[in-house]
């Protein structure tokens, strides 16, 4: 059992806000099969699909804008209830109008209003976690909303094709339960009234989210190069599916792309709890200067690979990189964020990530336009590289004179 002994002693809170994790994550189920939802059932063009969920993705900027500001003024655990309405009802819609395109407005607005519950409820994890086992309750904070995200999706594609009312009732059940889940078994551990109070005696109220976010100048690095490294990421979700189907075949090219992912989820839960042994002793900069060397290496796999096998070796090779940036990135933002500020900047982070996800799919598809797969590889590698060596040199600069400490 010594596998999971990072995981014992969290504390009975954290592990039910897990749970909510996890069916939260599960509610995304049919925001993954948006693509298919578009261009199969609605017969959009490839580009209006395009156009549609990059909307989406702007509108989980404004989702975790808004939860996390409105998360610091009033009961975390009331915003998390009120979020998970919000997407029950928008998925109870759905069932209405799935095959017409009036499905769009509730696919937006239920996609923007899940992702602002990830901060909220990264905030409350922070309210109640033992400062010491910071990184281990938000690591499996992680590993829960992986596994949250392999179920989601692979139960979304079996009901999609046969059954797709039911895929969008199955989700209003899902987000019933997480309420339930919320108000009957979570606490609020949060008091607006006396963070504020205690952020005016400390003149944190005098200044906005993004000045305090700036004076912090370690934690406002670490959301720009989180900024550019979810654009790094992002490039597998839209050029690895295009090369497996350039490669293989279309037919072919789908279930490799599909059997990549889960390969990924298998690595992030194997390796998860082992890999958190090591970075929990490390500075975030570390970590994640290391992660994007991993990232880099299965990069260049992926460019020069001819056989699935190999695919699968880059996979988690690059997922290994991931899980090391991820574990550690809520308990960084956490340990350095004022009590009146702890939702607000975990949203930072979100909506930086988000923000990479909008960006992206327009970059890289004009990169392909002039580029081999290879060549956007490579480049993508030499851009993890890159920040690599200048997250070494901030941590030298603002970390390694402190001996290493995350604050």
């Amino acid at each position: 059992m010594h596998y999971l002994d990072n995981f014992a002693g969290l504390g009975k809170q954290v592990y039910i806000l897990c749970l909510v994790r996890v069916l939260g994550a599960i509610s995304f189920m049919a925001s993954f099969m948006t693509p298919l939802l578009f261009q199969d059932v609605l017969g959009m063009s490839s580009l209006e699909s395009g156009f549609y969920i990059s909307v989406s993705y702007a509108a989980c900027i404004v989702g975790t804008i808004i939860g996390g500001h409105i998360a610091d003024r009033m009961s975390r655990r009331k915003v998390a209830m009120g979020i998970m309405l919000i997407v029950g009802i928008t998925q109870l819609w759905s069932v209405f109008v799935c095959r017409s395109r009036m499905v769009i407005l509730p696919v937006v607005i239920g996609f923007g209003a899940g992702y602002g519950l990830f901060p909220v409820i990264s905030a409350m994890v922070a309210d109640v976690c033992k400062p010491e086992k910071s990184t281990e309750s938000f690591s499996l904070m992680y590993l829960v909303q992986n596994i949250g995200f392999a179920v989601g999706p692979a139960v979304g594609g079996l009901l999609f094709y046969h059954h797709l009312e039911g895929m969008f009732w199955l989700g209003t059940a899902v987000c019933a339960a997480t309420v339930l889940v919320l108000a009957f078994f979570t606490e609020d551990h949060y008091d607006p009234a006396q963070s504020a109070a205690a952020g005016l005696r400390q003149g944190g109220k005098k200044e906005n989210t993004l000045k305090l976010l700036f004076e912090r100048r370690p934690l406002f690095i670490f959301i720009c190069a989180m900024l550019v490294i979810s654009m790094c990421y992002q490039m597998l979700n839209f050029d690895l599916p295009l090369q497996l189907s350039n490669l293989f075949g279309p037919q072919d090219g789908s279930r490799y792309s599909g059997l990549i992912w889960t390969v990924n989820g298998a690595v992030v839960i194997l390796l998860t709890p082992l890999i958190v042994s090591f970075t929990k002793k490390q500075h975030q900069f570390r970590n994640m200067s290391i992660a994007l060397v991993f990232y880099a290496i299965g990069f260049v796999l992926n460019g020069s690979s001819k056989s699935v096998a190999l695919f699968y070796v880059a996979t988690a090779i690059w997922t290994i990189g991931e899980i090391m940036i991820n574990t550690g990135s809520a308990a960084f933002i956490a340990a350095n964020s004022p009590a009146t500020h702890v939702a607000r900047f975990q949203s930072a982070l979100e909506t930086c990530i988000a923000a990479g996800k909008t960006v992206s799919p327009t970059l890289y598809g004009a990169m392909l336009g002039v580029l081999s797969f290879r060549s956007c590889w490579l480049l993508n590698a030499c851009v993890c590289l890159a920040v690599s060596a200048f997250l070494v040199a901030m941590y030298r600069r603002y970390a390694a004179p402190q001996g290493g400490s995350h604050e």
